[in-house]
C-alpha cells in the first residue's frame, strides 16, 4: 500500500551541519514510538549528521551515532529508542530479510530512521516520512514528504518544533 497524502512537503535550507543537527533535533522532539523515517542523498550530503541531531532531540547521546554502514544497524537508546538502518552496502532486497526490519518497524517503544532507504522502497513501511538531502552549493537542501497518516502526525509535529527556528 502506498500511501498520498495532500500535505506540502517540508523544505529547509540547511547553512552547515550544526543546522542540520538543530532541524534533527526538532525531528527527534516529534518522533513516537512506531515512527519510520526514510533518508535519502548521496554520500556526504548529511543524513548521519541529521540522524545525530534526531537522537539527541528524542533525548539520547548524540555523541554515540556513528554512520552504521558496516554494522548496518545501530540501536540508541533513550526515552525513545532510535534504530539507525544503513542500507548502502547491501545489495540484494534477500540481504534484509535478516536484519529483523519488521520488528523494528513495529515496536512501540522506539522509532526508525533508514539511510539509503531508496535502494529498497518496497520493504519499507508504506506510512513514513520520507527525507532528502541535498547538496546546494555548499549547503544542503531537506525536504520532508508524509506518506500516510501516521507521518503526516510526525511531519506537522516536526513543522512544530521547527517554528521557532522558521519564525
Amino acid at each position: 500500500m502506498r500511501y498520498t497524502i495532500a500535505m506540502p512537503a517540508l523544505v529547509l535550507p540547511l547553512a552547515d551541519p550544526a543546522a542540520t543537527r538543530a532541524a534533527g533535533r526538532a525531528l527527534g522532539a516529534a518522533l513516537r514510538g512506531g515512527d519510520v523515517v526514510a533518508l535519502v542523498g548521496d554520500l556526504g550530503a548529511g543524513k548521519t549528521t541529521l540522524v545525530a541531531g534526531v537522537v539527541a532531540g528524542a533525548g539520547g547521546d548524540e555523541g554515540a551515532v556513528a554512520s552504521p554502514t558496516f554494522a548496518l544497524i545501530h540501536d540508541y537508546r533513550g526515552p525513545l529508542a532510535i534504530g539507525h538502518v544503513d542500507l548502502y552496502r547491501l545489495e540484494r532486497e534477500r540481504d534484509l530479510d535478516e536484519l529483523g526490519l519488521d520488528e523494528l518497524w513495529a515496536r512501540p517503544d522506539g522509532a526508525t530512521l533508514v539511510e539509503w532507504a531508496d535502494k529498497f522502497w518496497s520493504r519499507l513501511p508504506a506510512d513514513r516520512l520520507e527525507v532528502e538531502l541535498i547538496h546546494d552549493g555548499d549547503a544542503r537542501r531537506l525536504t520532508a514528504t508524509a506518506r500516510g497518516p501516521q507521518a503526516a502526525r510526525l511531519l506537522d509535529g516536526w513543522r512544530a518544533a521547527l517554528a521557532p527556528r522558521l519564525g
